[in-house]
């Protein structure tokens, strides 16, 4: 019976040690990791494909923390929510940006916190959780946009389609036919012209030539009268133009009243008569 007691009281002992040795461990390893990380919140406005729990958090290549919770923001279900545990030890400032990049072509993708100057302040922390700002990443850029390349890609395209028409295409074989004909025709044959053309085009440039510089001397030669003639024979001849309109004016008085009564031109008013003495 004494034997039955003691071994029920060491079974007990050692139970109940094994027990508080695990809640000892299981408090320890939660103090610790309580402890050396500080939870941050990324939002993002863009998908966040690739992204798991537990990938990387980064900071220029060196990673710092994990992804531990991704969600859809419940106050605004356009953007993620995206819950990263971060080594206390490194200094979060206000002007860092987090964007979500992706290994390559692996389809993994994981935050990179860039930025960040010694003049900021550091990210607050008396807040429950503090907020880290976000951007998106060129990936999410590009693929944002590639619809309206591909739109524009595919106007171009059809563009293209129009202008090599087959109506065009025979039109652009014609145009070249033509051209060749053309240099063909002016192509020179046994180093002399193919017919006359050309000679009589560079005679006719000859011709003109010498007719330019003979109008040339012609202005040089008479230089000082046309230098006379624009400053006082010009205005001569202006005050001539306008005495000869004057002439004109008077003349034409003359023509319309002799037509309308020659008596009257002649003999002045006929109802005043003429004196008899």
């Amino acid at each position: 019976m004494e034997t039955h007691v003691n071994f029920l009281r060491v079974g007990t002992f050692v139970i109940g040690g094994f027990m508080a040795m695990i809640a000892f461990i299981l408090w320890l390893s939660k103090f610790s990791v309580t402890d050396s990380n500080q939870p941050y919140h990324i939002y993002f406005k863009g998908s966040v494909t690739g992204l798991k729990i537990g990938n990387s958090v980064q900071y220029r290549g060196v990673p710092i923390g994990k992804v531990s919770k991704i969600q859809i923001d419940p106050k605004n279900f356009e953007q993620i929510l995206v819950t990263v545990k971060i080594d206390k030890n490194v200094l979060i400032k206000e002007d860092m940006i987090a964007s979500l990049e992706s290994f390559g072509l692996t389809g993994i993708s994981y935050i990179q916190i860039n930025g960040g100057s010694a003049a900021a302040k550091n990210l607050n922390k008396s807040k429950d959780i503090p907020v880290i700002a976000s951007k998106s990443s060129l990936l999410e850029q590009v693929s944002g946009t590639l619809p309206d390349i591909l739109k524009k890609m595919d106007g171009l395209v059809s563009d293209m389609r129009g202008v090599f028409s087959d109506e065009n295409r025979v039109a652009f074989t014609e145009t070249l036919k033509n051209i060749k004909e053309i240099t063909t025709y002016f192509k020179p044959q046994n180093g002399k012209e193919k017919d006359t053309f050309l000679l009589e085009l560079t005679t006719a440039i000859t011709s003109l030539n010498h007719a330019l510089q003979e109008f040339s001397a012609l202005m040089r030669d008479n230089k000082s009268g046309l230098k006379e003639f624009t400053t006082t024979g010009l205005n001569s001849f202006t005050r001539f133009m306008t005495e000869g309109r004057e002439s004109l004016a008077a003349i034409r008085r003359v023509s319309e009243s002799l037509e309308r009564s020659p008596s009257r031109f002649f003999y002045n008013d006929p109802k005043q008569g003429v004196p008899v003495r």
